[in-house]
């Protein structure tokens, strides 16, 4: 039971829409504001307007830099560091019947600052590794019940690495779709021997969607992902 929420916990954490900036205040405490006069709240209103212009543009700079990157995370014994996240990728395309969408992709530096941590993902304590997660989704566009295991897409990166994705981390993607139905989720992978700096290529590779005969209705996908 302990282990299954964790997994929960930890999936929250790592999923992609789950990253950006946060809350502004970062858990402080806020100062009651003392009372002013009539003509220092006409000042300050004038001083805020001539301000606008300016704070616009620090704003707009802030949300361009945070589709490249994301907040520091650390919590149940893990510290995740983005280096590079794309909110927006959407990358769309059809195999047989089904649509599918990559929506969004970040990588990130991992570390796991406890020993059971360390245990449960099969990594090294205060180790650095790499992580990937994706967003994800396919719809069945027919209405025939059809199968195509977008979740369980093999990750090939040009770090020369080869891993499924982790199943504690990942949101579960249904491989079975009944008729005209869309399944979506997150898959997670670790790479264990790669620096989240040093990836800059990832592919997908997703087995043929199938019937209930097990025949295929379509070919074997391959998505390219490109970061910036």
């Amino acid at each position: 039971m302990k282990k299954k929420m964790v997994a929960m916990m930890l999936a929250s954490m790592m999923a992609l829409g789950t990253i950006g900036c946060g809350g502004s205040d970062n858990g402080k405490q806020v100062e009651s504001q003392k009372e002013i006069s009539a003509e220092e709240k006409a000042e300050e209103e004038k001083e805020e307007q001539e301000e606008k212009p300016e704070e616009a543009a620090e704003q707009k700079e802030e949300e361009t830099d945070d589709s490249t990157t994301g907040e520091v995370v650390e919590e149940n014994g893990l510290r995740k560091e983005p280096v590079a996240t794309n909110k927006e990728l959407n990358l769309e395309g059809e195999v047989g019947p089904f649509k599918y969408i990559i929506e969004g992709v970040q990588v990130s530096k991992l570390t796991a600052t406890t020993d059971e941590m360390a245990q449960m993902l099969g990594i090294e304590k205060d180790k650095e590794v790499a992580l990937v997660a994706v967003n994800a989704s396919a719809e069945n566009t027919t209405t025939d019940t059809l199968s195509f295991y977008l979740g369980q897409a093999t990750l090939t990166t040009n770090t020369k690495e080869q891993v499924e994705s982790d199943m504690l981390l990942s949101e579960y993607i249904e491989g079975e779709f009944l008729g005209n139905v869309k399944h979506s989720g997150n898959l997670v992978y670790i790479l264990k021997n790669s620096k989240a700096e040093d990836v800059t290529n990832l592919t997908l590779h997703v087995d043929a969607p199938h019937n209930e005969n097990f025949e295929n209705v379509g070919e074997e996908v391959k998505i390219d992902i490109t970061l910036n």
